[in-house]
């Protein structure tokens, strides 16, 4: 509005208010007045409210000034639907106008339809900080109700006064509970005073109800109480009702007579520490006494000292040659197992060799021998009977008839082909298969399970046969006449154990007296004869890595010693079964001999066989190996692939075998080398020492170059050592051998980790 428009309406309401003070006749009307005032507004020249009823006008500011008023006059908080009754004036007025007053004037606050100024809050904050001195504390939604006002915008008053007109502080985990500083310390001293007062674990739910604590404070209390050590004792568990209050007189009592019990006996029971309220009795022991060798059995943790008396008891049996019970030993607290599990402890730490029978028995070796002489003779006098009724012959005929067609699947089966294959060759062949048996310790569960225990050749045998020989309830008899053998399971197991040990012997008798009685043992013959041509079969497959030039000199020395072991045996079962005279050394000229002397049948089989095992050709000499086997009354059987891998194992065990025990650097280079070989191809080969510098140069790319260094460092070695005629020369080399010795070995041990990772394998 210009100061032109401005002068004009200051001189109509000039005009307008002498009208009225004119006479009669120059005064408006009211319609007139309404329709001045209308068109005044319409045209914007006039900027004033109606009231409700229309009979008056206000302006904004003075509409202001009686809101003002009102506010006052009810204590600086009044509703704007109260306003605008009072007033007289429009609802949408009123909000209108309150929110221009509210935007000039920082001292007045619109909260839900309220207006509120600052005296009104500075007198409710006073009103808070009494009641907050009061009860000691306040909570936001207590005043939300009291007030009538929404609870964040209390908190943010009482936050910003907070110090100031309200003396308090405020909750950390509840930003909503405000306490006095007394409030707090009088909750404080009521918690520490229990606390203290306290003499065995307590629920901290029990403490609380007897406190009258609030639960919201409790906590911080009480862990406040503990940063500041003041609390003497400790809370177990997660933080909440569920939580255990540990005193520490209580802790020190227990911990007094954990320590004093486990030094007077040695040992302590979990029943017993669970009685003294430790919920885990495991976990304390490994806390409590975290530099003592404690062993935690089911029941019980056992000492040293507690070792040391069993160590003591079974040092004594083995001196005396004697079983020992350990059970009634021990306290009575400890269970069979316990016992068990110390016997294995002490065995374990101490490497002595004793068994374990009937859980609790420990029983020497030399014992188990004393036995065995006892009962030896009746195994021999079964061994008689067998061969002299003639069963013994009787049960090979029908093992025989029945080979073909069983399936050997289980364990005890493939344990013993697996060592049959092993056997092969005369370098990590042969005689260096494996043929140690370890024995295993015997459990009460394995009852029923002591065939498994050894797979060897005459207990697989047996097991194939319904004859009988020792039966186990025979030797339980015999075992029982010693009245010191009383003990529950004891003779059970026992006879269990000596029943194998027994049946071998019978079955070894009888084969030596089936010997002098000069009847073949035509199973054992094919069974070497079969397995001398799966060996041949598997190195034949491992020279084919090599190049060619390198293969035809191999190939010769595998048929020179395997294959010529092949034709030695079955010339000499031919012998036998022709009743043919046979030459202690079977050379070429005398095998040419005795061809001359078989059956047609034989002769031609076996003519074929003379001649390939002279030749270069591996498979020429398999090809003629069947025909020979059958003219010989003997079965080869059906390759199988399968098989490869578990005589190259063999083969592989027995090498290590070898070579951990040899001491000479030169069949060590040797052996290492057919290692290597085998872990490079995934092959196994079959050579002489002559061959060692061609498998080498056949490894320079599949080995790792440090390896290679190594290698061909010591094989100069050994072949300087060899062909050397200076014996400083050979000295010197032979120390420096020695020094590397154990580095070849290593290698040997671990040569998969020498063979390049990028090299793929089988």
């Amino acid at each position: 509005m210009t100061s032109v428009d401005w002068d004009e309406v200051k001189r109509l309401a000039a005009d307008f208010q002498k009208a009225q003070l004119s006479f009669s006749l120059q005064k408006l009307s009211e319609r007139n007045c309404i329709e001045i005032i209308t068109k005044l507004t319409e045209a914007k020249l006039l900027n004033v409210i109606f009231t409700n009823d229309g009979k008056e006008y206000v302006t904004p500011q003075h509409l202001g000034n009686e809101i003002k008023d009102e506010l006052y006059v009810h204590g600086g908080r009044i509703n704007l639907v109260e306003l605008a009754t009072i007033l007289n004036v429009d609802l949408s007025q009123i909000s209108k106008s309150v929110n221009d007053i509210e935007k000039h004037d920082k001292t007045l606050k619109l909260v839900l339809g309220q207006l509120i100024d600052r005296n009104y809050l500075i007198r409710i904050a006073g009103e808070i900080n009494d009641k907050l001195s009061q009860h000691g504390h306040i909570n936001i939604s207590d005043l939300t109700l009291q007030y009538d006002l929404p609870a964040e915008f209390l908190q943010s008053l009482i936050e910003k006064e907070l110090g100031k007109i309200v003396f308090g502080k405020q909750d950390p985990q509840d930003p909503r509970i405000f306490y006095t500083e007394g409030f707090v310390a009088r909750n404080k001293a009521k918690v520490r005073g229990a606390l203290s007062a306290i003499t065995k674990p307590t629920p901290l739910s029990a403490i609380l109800g007897q406190c009258g604590v609030p639960d919201r404070i409790f906590f911080s209390i009480l862990e406040c109480l503990q940063e500041m050590m003041q609390v003497p004792g400790i809370v177990t568990g997660k933080q909440g009702g569920n939580s255990i209050y540990v005193p520490s007189i209580y802790s020190k009592s227990q911990s007094e007579w954990v320590d004093n019990f486990y030094k007077q006996n040695g040992y302590l029971e979990y029943d017993a520490l669970s009685r003294l309220g430790i919920s885990d009795p495991r976990g304390f022991v490994k806390r409590h006494f975290p530099n003592e060798n404690l062993t935690l059995l089911d029941t019980v943790a056992v000492g040293s000292a507690i070792l040391d008396q069993v160590d003591a008891n079974i040092d004594e049996a083995l001196v005396t040659e004697s079983f020992t019970d350990i059970y009634p030993l021990l306290p009575s607290v400890f269970s069979p197992k316990d016992v068990e599990t110390i016997i294995k402890e002490t065995l374990n730490r101490t490497k002595k060799s004793i068994h374990i029978y009937a859980s609790t028995v420990v029983v020497p070796e030399t014992f188990l021998q004393t036995l065995y002489k006892k009962l030896e003779s009746l195994a021999e006098k079964r061994a008689i009977e067998l061969v002299e009724s003639g069963k013994w012959l009787q049960s090979i005929a029908e093992n025989k008839l029945r080979k073909p067609i069983e399936i050997s699947d289980n364990k005890s089966d493939r344990k013993t082909e697996r060592r049959k294959k092993a056997i092969g060759g005369k370098t990590g062949g042969g005689t260096q298969g494996r043929e140690t048996k370890t024995k295993s310790t015997k459990k009460k569960y394995q009852q029923g399970k002591s065939q498994d225990l050894d797979s060897d050749e005459e207990t697989t045998k047996v097991s194939k046969t319904a004859l009988i020989l020792m039966t186990r309830e025979e030797i339980r008899k015999e075992l029982e006449k010693d009245p010191n053998l009383d003990i529950d399971d004891l003779v059970d197991e026992l006879a269990a154990y000596l029943q194998i040990l027994l049946n071998k012997h019978v079955t070894h008798v009888a084969e030596q007296l089936m010997q002098k009685s000069s009847n073949t043992n035509l199973n054992e013959i094919e069974d070497r004869l079969n397995m001398i041509a799966v060996n041949l079969r598997v190195f034949d497959k491992g020279i084919k890595n090599l190049e060619k030039s390198s293969q035809t000199p191999m190939v010769k020395y595998l048929l020179k010693t395997l294959g010529l072991d092949f034709v030695t045996d079955i010339f000499k079962l031919a012998t036998q079964q022709n009743v043919t005279q046979c030459p202690n050394n079977l050379t070429t000229e005398a095998r040419q001999k005795l061809l001359q002397e078989f059956p047609k049948g034989t002769k031609e089989s076996l003519t074929e066989l003379h001649r390939t095992v002279a030749g270069e050709s591996i498979d020429d000499f398999l090809n003629a190996i069947e025909p020979a086997m059958t003219a010989c009354c003997l079965v080869l059987k059906k390759y199988d692939k399968k098989k490869d891998r578990p005589v190259i194992v063999g083969h592989r065990e027995a090498l290590l075998e070898q070579i951990n025990s040899s001491q000479d650097p030169a069949l060590v280079l040797h052996l290492a080398t057919s290692l290597l070989f085998i872990a490079a191809t995934q092959c196994a080969i079959h050579m002489s020492g002559r061959h060692v510098s061609s498998i080498l140069n056949f490894l320079q790319n599949q080995l790792v170059p440090e390896t290679v260094s190594i290698l061909n460092k010591y094989h100069d070695l050994v072949l300087k050592l060899l062909i050397s005629t200076e014996e400083s020369e050979k000295t010197a080399a032979l120390l420096l051998l020695e020094e590397g010795l154990q580095e070849i070995k290593s290698i040997a041990s671990d040569a998969k980790k020498h063979v390049k990772s990028d090299k793929p394998h089988d």
